[in-house]
């Protein structure tokens, strides 16, 4: 059972300290030597820690020596699960070096990267109680705490805490009476949220895959509009991210935030005259493929080790020439693609795409005026029948590109349903999404295995022209190359069940069910 550590607000320090001295007045207590210490907190930027209700503190104590501590911290109460002495310093702690928590840490935090969230100043006064055999069995804490902002230190608050010893109980009561009868005020936040609250910080707020609501009777140019500010505002909250790359996902949600606003765009065409957005597209495009070459990189990287798994133990080694090179043609892309994301091109882009955005002048067309729900009918259950036209036409003597085609395909409908699931029931949407990814799971796989064969050759050709290139390396990665071509034709096997799921007559007339109003079946037939 976790003792609780009552904590009570005082105004000022002033305060502060006669109260203290009341306290010593009132019971037993002796001073310890006070201690100044500097806390900052971590967590990665999409909050992963503080989801899973924990935070990460770095202690440093400030007044005497170098003692700097790495304390792992459950979200409520403060309780500390880890703490270990670390020489982290600020600056490579994102890196998560080889300290006792890491093994703890690392399946929460992978891939990304442990951030600074603020940085506070911790005074503490310490006053302990002892009993007449010597033994501690209270202690009493002043905190006094100051905020790092834009270089100086704005006092942030104070207050007294209590720390009970087991077995202990009563000291704790009367100091906790004495408080109350001094009017203080009993805390429920602590310090971690009393700062949030101050900076405005919202961990765990961050959804990289937005949720809209839509009027089902709005105008579809402002449906489309919402859609694409969502991903604007995803794109935005990963842009400086994207460019300095601290962990690899800021990349992968920036980019997938494009690839939505350009679907959108795409799929939508009627709702805004061509004129108008042609250039959107042609940015939106020039960024897909501008992130590409990095990305594709970063997968690499990241599914390293399961490559080297699939190897023999006494081959795994062999790998890390391939390893060496992607570093560096990853080190190259990031750089090009930081300059891309800060180019003229771009910020002309940004800016009037936001025009763009702002303007509430509604469209001349047609199908900007339309409702949002039969424009929405129409777009997915057309979309929904040419997939199921491309996965009928496939046999087993297709080209791999039809199964590409499809693949795309379906990631457009997937974009589809997400823009507009607000205008449907939860459950009803759900039983047509689960054949759908149950597809797309699939054809990525496919996809995903026949991308990399590819690459591997292309990546085997660029080492074999370089010297000296160990022959090992060149035959390990042939392996690899069997091996991913072994699992595309697995892949391709599952495809005709996958699809099946998604063909059904079950499938169908749910599609048929939500989606087919009167004006749509018209239009299709």
């Amino acid at each position: 059972m976790i003792l609780k550590r009552p904590h009570f607000q005082i105004p000022s320090l002033t305060e502060a300290q006669a109260l203290l001295e009341r306290v010593k007045e009132q019971f037993p207590l002796s001073e310890l030597p006070s201690q100044l210490w500097e806390y900052v907190y971590y967590d990665t930027f999409d909050s992963r820690l503080y989801k899973n209700q924990q935070l990460l503190r770095q202690e440093t104590r400030t007044d005497v020596g170098d003692e700097s501590w790495l304390c792992w911290l459950s979200l409520t109460g403060n309780r500390v699960l880890q703490r270990g002495r670390s020489p982290v310093q600020e600056s490579v702690i994102q890196q998560l070096p080889s300290i006792p928590l890491r093994p703890l840490l690392e399946p929460i935090l992978h891939p990304r990267a442990l951030l600074s969230l603020f940085k506070i100043s911790v005074q503490q006064e310490w006053l302990v109680w002892k009993n007449k055999d010597d033994k501690t069995v209270l202690r009493v804490m002043l905190e006094s705490t100051k905020l790092f902002r834009e270089n100086q230190l704005e006092e942030l608050q104070h207050r007294l805490i209590i720390l009970p010893f087991r077995g202990y109980p009563k000291p704790s009561q009367q100091i906790n009476r004495f408080c109350r009868e001094e009017g203080l005020e009993e805390l429920n936040e602590d310090l971690f949220q009393i700062v949030c609250s101050k900076l405005e910080l919202k961990p765990g707020s961050y959804q990289p895959k937005p949720k809209l609501e839509l009027s089902p009777l709005g105008r579809t140019d402002q449906a489309l509009q919402a859609i694409l500010g969502a991903s604007t505002k995803v794109m935005d909250l990963n842009h400086q991210g994207t460019i300095e790359a601290p962990d690899t996902e800021f990349l992968h949600d920036f980019r997938v935030a494009c690839r939505r606003a350009r679907s959108a765009l795409n799929q939508l065409k009627g709702v805004f005259p061509p004129e108008q957005i042609q250039d959107f597209r042609d940015d939106f495009a020039w960024l897909s493929d501008r992130t590409g070459p990095t990305r594709d990189l970063d997968v690499y990287l990241l599914d390293f080790n399961s490559y080297q798994t699939q190897l023999p133990e006494e081959q795994q080694a062999d790998l890390e020439a391939f390893r060496e090179l992607l570093l560096t043609e990853n080190a190259k892309e990031q750089k090009l693609l930081a300059k891309d994301l800060q180019s003229k091109r771009f910020q002309k882009f940004r800016s009037t795409w936001e025009q763009f955005l702002k303007d509430e002048t509604p469209s001349t067309t047609p199908g900007g005026a339309a409702e949002v729900r039969k424009t929405a009918s129409k777009r997915l259950l057309r979309s929904y029948h040419r997939c199921l036209a491309e996965g009928k036409a496939i046999d087993q003597d297709s080209p791999d590109e039809a199964l590409h085609d499809l693949r795309k395909s379906c990631k457009k409908l997937r974009y589809l349903l997400e823009f507009f699931e607000s205008l449907w029931s939860t459950k009803e949407f759900q039983g047509i999404l689960k054949p759908l990814k149950a597809l797309q799971e699939d054809l990525g796989q496919f996809n995903d295995c026949s991308v990399q064969q590819e690459s591997l050759k292309n990546f085997g050709d660029m080492l074999a022209k370089q010297q000296p290139v160990p022959a090992q390396t060149l035959v390990a990665m042939g392996m690899l190359v069997s091996t991913l071509n072994q699992r595309q034709a697995e892949a391709r096997q599952r495809f005709q069940g996958s699809f099946s799921g998604f063909a059904s007559t079950r499938t169908q007339n749910r599609f048929n069910l939500l989606f087919k109003q009167p004006t749509v079946a018209e239009e299709l037939n």
